[in-house]
């Protein structure tokens, strides 16, 4: 499915508000060999990130807080950044801005699709 050698080195940009989530993302994310960016924890924040853009890709949760993250996606897709959706709401199945999508809870083998296929979107490699 992957190969970690692959992704070695891939930036990752994790915007999730739930401490263990995004601990859990981060983890995961290491085991694949990508360098994790963030996580962001508030809206604010993750437009900060998304608009420094030390990343390659972005894995983010669609509620921070409360609030939707729909400016963030904006300014990913603006910067033509390949990114995931990971959200335990069944709207981001439904909304046609969102590739790719992330159903929570997803398992190590899920996530590491993910960013293989996000990784592949990329015009070169980092």
């Amino acid at each position: 499915m992957y190969e970690a050698q692959d992704l070695q080195g891939l930036r990752v940009l994790v915007v999730e508000d739930e401490t263990l989530v995004a601990m859990l993302i981060e983890e995961m994310c290491a085991d694949l060999c990508c360098e994790v960016v963030g996580p962001a924890t508030t809206l604010e924040d993750a437009l900060e990130a998304t608009r420094k853009g030390n990343f390659d890709i972005a894995i983010i949760d669609m509620n921070l807080a409360g609030l939707k993250a729909d400016p963030v996606i904006a300014e990913l897709r603006g910067r033509s950044i390949p990114f995931a959706i990971a959200s335990g709401a069944a709207e981001a199945d439904h909304d046609p801005r969102v590739g790719l999508v992330l159903d929570k809870p997803f398992s190590f083998e899920q996530l590491a699709g993910c960013v293989t296929k996000l990784a592949a979107q990329l015009p070169t490699r980092p």
